[in-house]
């Protein structure tokens, strides 16, 4: 069954924050909108502005996965890639890789991006360099 997603508009850029004892909300899926002029439901035009777009499935674009240590980038990664990815979806996916590299090639390449790009905005967000 598909996951609902809902969109969310901020007018700064999100990263994590603490949602309860062992889980993070994330806002992975983020778009820059340059120029965003909100609807407005008075007579007054808002100024544009540089606006961040966030898809997840909660309301407000995240999504909440578990996360044992914060300050860690490789904890908060591997957060990000349980956005898209369940262990048992990612296990299947290197153990078919493995036994059939060709026939996977294109979804473990896929996978392999997320990854990467995981770890990316993880560090990112904590700042770690290199």
């Amino acid at each position: 069954m598909e996951k609902q997603t809902f969109t969310a508009v901020y007018p700064q850029p999100k990263t994590f924050l603490k949602y309860d004892a062992g889980r993070i909300i994330v806002y992975p899926n983020e778009t820059v909108i340059e120029n965003y002029t909100p609807e407005s439901h008075d007579n007054e035009k808002p100024e544009p502005f540089t606006a961040y777009q966030y898809e997840g499935c909660e309301s407000d674009g995240g999504f909440i996965v578990e996360c044992d240590d914060t300050t860690d980038y490789h904890s908060v990664a591997n957060a990000i890639v349980r956005t898209k990815y369940s262990v048992s979806e990612e296990l299947a996916l290197q153990r078919h890789h493995q036994q059939d590299p060709e026939a996977y090639e294109k979804e473990f390449s896929e996978y392999c991006e997320y990854a990467d790009r995981a770890v990316t905005i993880a560090k990112r967000w904590l700042k770690v360099v290199g």
